[in-house]
């Protein structure tokens, strides 16, 4: 049918361009030379005709093949999409697709705390994912930072599988963020943090677990027209420290043997609204000197029950964000050898636990003003409390106040302006009074 209608306009072309010559016959008589070159002439003006239409035609068709390529490769990056990867698509559907993510800040600090008032290079993170099909993904996070020293020092933040079983389970496997409480598995990316630095007793160091290795169940299940968020971990679990206290990270071997166990539930009464418990369950054993080991008898013991719970929420509703955690952790007193005491010690049981509570108001509605539509100010309170360990209480017991004014660039490019104000409680300690700028970026 398109054939025939190509034809259309070659016979209406042949028609107008033989119509002169038919009139000339019928009035001028020509002779049968000239008639036959005119002949000789339409055949091969007809010849070049009917070779255009093939070009247009098969133009036509490689057109219509490109534009089936397209929508193939159209239809391939909407399903990449639609998977959660952003990838770099190379031009075919393939199985195997990988996302580079990330973020990375710079700063500056000062006020009345000991030491000069400094500018900061803070952290450069890259995040790699990889991702096969639909169910399976690995993904980990490098932090590349400068010490005060002008080292550089590099961390695997995580470095995991997630298999997804079905709709409602994913199987995690590796070095993790821990998922018990919010701010380390959640927040605690500096252009997401809202605020310069953590609250008292949620970074490294305090109560909050940062990782673990191991494996995790975790996914959300419907409850009608709610849902439930969960997570469930089995890891080596935390360590004691030269000072007492337990680092809570993610160690790539089991010191004693024992699994720490424990997760997180959370439940969303609205859309909007999260109201989340954590729970961790492990054993910690003694610190023992690398030279004194096997060498002093302990006369104390030598492994101690670690239990950690917390309760947290979260708002987040058009410009309003407000986020509450609380988290409570118990070891058991523990025999311990260090330098300072050669012979061992007994370390009483200690006790740790901190909360925060912080509001922040995007003015998106307010004015006219762009400017001023990009302003966001936050406040944060929290308290870090320690009994049992006086080391860790003179350096880390205190009461923290921060408020900040965040200026959006972009949706992922933040700068921030805060003062901060610490107040140790351990006797003699001095307090201090902190001002802080930085700029994120979450790429």
């Amino acid at each position: 049918m398109r054939k025939s209608r190509l034809h259309v306009p070659i016979l209406v072309a042949l028609l107008f361009s033989a119509s002169p010559a038919l009139a000339q016959t019928e009035n001028e008589p020509q002779s049968a030379e000239a008639l036959l070159a005119r002949i000789e002439r339409l055949e091969k003006e007809l010849d070049e005709l009917k070779a255009s239409v093939a070009e247009s035609t098969q133009n036509r068709v490689a057109s219509e093949e490109t534009s089936e390529e397209f929508v193939q490769r159209l239809e391939s990056v909407e399903k990449l999409a639609a998977t959660g990867i952003k990838g770099t698509y190379s031009g075919a559907p393939s199985d195997a697709k990988w996302h580079l993510a990330g973020y990375a800040d710079v700063g500056a600090v000062g006020g009345d705390m000991p030491g000069e008032n400094s500018f900061v290079t803070g952290k450069f993170n890259p995040g790699f994912h990889f991702q096969f099909k639909d169910n399976i993904l690995f993904e980990s996070e490098l932090e590349f930072s400068t010490s005060a020293d002008g080292e550089t020092e590099i961390e695997l933040e995580y470095s995991q599988f997630d298999i997804i079983l079905n709709d409602y389970v994913t199987l995690v496997a590796g070095k993790y963020l821990s998922p018990i409480g919010q701010f380390q598995e959640r927040l605690h990316p500096s252009w997401i943090n809202k605020i310069q630095g953590a609250p008292a007793g949620f970074g490294h160091d305090g109560i909050q677990p940062a990782s673990d290795t191991g494996i995790q169940l975790r996914g959300a299940v419907p409850l009608g027209t709610t849902r439930l968020a969960y997570s469930l971990a089995l890891g080596n679990g935390p360590r004691t420290t030269a000072e007492g206290g337990v680092a809570l990270e993610g160690m790539g071997s089991d010191d004693n043997g024992n699994k720490s166990v424990g997760g997180r539930i959370g439940y969303f009464p609205l859309p909007y609204l999260e109201l989340g418990g954590s729970y961790l369950n492990a054993r910690v054993d003694g610190y023992r000197d690398a030279m004194s080991a096997g060498v002093i008898t302990p006369f104390g013991p030598q492994s101690a029950l670690y239990e950690l719970w917390g309760v947290d929420a979260a708002y987040t509703k058009g410009p309003v964000t407000a986020r509450f955690e609380y988290l409570n952790s118990t070891r058991g007193e523990l025999f311990s050898v260090t330098d300072d005491e050669p012979l061992g010690t007994i370390l009483p049981e200690m006790n740790m636990d901190a909360w925060y509570g912080q509001i922040s108001y995007r003015l998106s509605g307010i004015g006219d003003s762009e400017k001023i539509q990009k302003l966001e100010p936050v406040i944060r309170f929290g308290q870090f409390r320690i009994s049992g360990n006086d080391i860790l209480e003179e350096e880390n017991e205190q009461d923290r106040l921060n408020l900040g004014l965040n200026y959006w660039l972009s949706p992922t490019i933040v700068t921030k302006a805060g003062l901060e104000w610490r107040d140790y409680k351990a006797p003699g300690s001095e307090n201090e009074t902190r001002y802080q700028f930085q700029i994120a970026y979450g790429f």
